[in-house]
């Protein structure tokens, strides 16, 4: 199988940003319980501006496409318009180099 890679921006409207941050926590809580979740972190680019980066390992393809799918992320997206400027999702497969260990992630 293969794992997902997922990398998302979130940049808050100006009056937003505290509500945004609450939001993003309360679903990086939610979301780091489910089954098939290996690493969900959540970053400020400038929290001081609202401008967040989460980052999710996903064991596989379909564990990504049930994290999507659950109660806590959904109702996260349906706030999301009201609360952002902008939005940005990457979903990658990560890629090994067996040569060089650090450059990859493990996909076992």
């Amino acid at each position: 199988m293969n794992k997902k890679l997922v990398v998302a921006t979130f940049f808050a409207k100006p009056d937003s940003k505290e509500v945004l941050r609450e939001w993003i926590m309360k679903t990086a809580t939610a979301s780091r319980k489910e089954l098939g979740v290996e690493k969900y972190l959540v970053n400020a680019i400038d929290e001081n501006l609202g401008h967040f980066l989460l980052v999710g390992l996903y064991s596989s393809e379909d564990a990504f496409n049930n994290h999507v799918n659950s109660i806590h992320v959904q109702t996260f997206l349906s706030a999301v318009p009201d609360l952002v400027e902008e939005n940005t999702t990457y979903v990658a497969t990560p890629l090994n180099n067996d040569s060089d260990p650090k450059s990859s992630i493990d996909p076992s």
